[in-house]
């Protein structure tokens, strides 16, 4: 399910005493834990879920956006940027902070796509939200054209090569991409054979940032 938000209304809005009170049960899971590092919004506070989800942490997003502009003059303005395994949101967010000209966020869980929905709607920030599988997203939106893809599957994840190989063949073919892909360290660096090129490899205590271009 796909859906653009805004902060004016709720898209997934269903008449109804048991869904309002599920509603109120989410928004009761939900802590303000983050802080933006930079942008526009910097320093403003997002939503987190209790449980399953690992957000970035403020370290490791100012390394991200930081090392992006080695690639790109002005970093992310004026980008596209596709955020898969989206969690909170807070990588794509802080995209959208420091100018990113259209972030789409990806995640199957309900609580990590209300945490995005709630955030976006506290900034008043409109985006694409979807709620769904990474694989099935990337095998139904073919030739899409983005700049940046932030990558951060959960620890241990085993499908990471398979999931490159999907966005190789989603993106536009003449379209070229930095892939931004955060796991924990490891000492070699994973194999996607031609899919990807590393370019790029930084530790942050046990957690590594790996960028590639696609």
């Amino acid at each position: 399910m796909t859906w653009w938000f805004t902060a004016d209304r709720d898209r997934l809005e269903i008449p109804g005493t048991a869904h309002e009170l599920r509603e109120e049960h989410e928004r009761k899971k939900l802590k303000k834990l983050l802080r933006l590092s930079g942008g526009s919004y910097g320093g403003r506070r997002l939503y987190v879920p209790e449980t399953g989800v690992r957000p970035a942490t403020n370290r490791v997003r100012e390394a991200v956006f930081s090392t992006l502009l080695t690639f790109f003059e002005k970093g992310v303005e004026g980008r596209s940027v596709l955020d898969l395994f989206a969690g909170t949101g807070s990588l794509g967010i802080e995209a959208l902070s420091r100018g990113a000209g259209r972030v789409t966020f990806v995640d199957v869980k309900r609580g990590s796509v209300r945490a995005i929905k709630k955030n976006l709607e506290i900034l008043d920030l409109i985006a694409e939200v979807a709620h769904s599988d990474v694989r099935t997203f990337l095998k139904r939106r073919r030739n899409s054209d983005y700049d940046i893809i932030f990558m951060d599957p959960p620890y241990r994840y085993k499908e990471s090569s398979y999931i490159v190989s999907l966005i190789k063949t989603f993106l536009l073919r003449q379209n070229e991409a930095i892939l931004v892909y955060e796991r924990a360290f490891e000492k070699d660096p994973p194999d996607f054979e031609e899919h990807a090129l590393l370019v790029k490899r930084k530790k942050y205590g046990q957690t590594e940032l790996l960028y590639f271009r696609v």
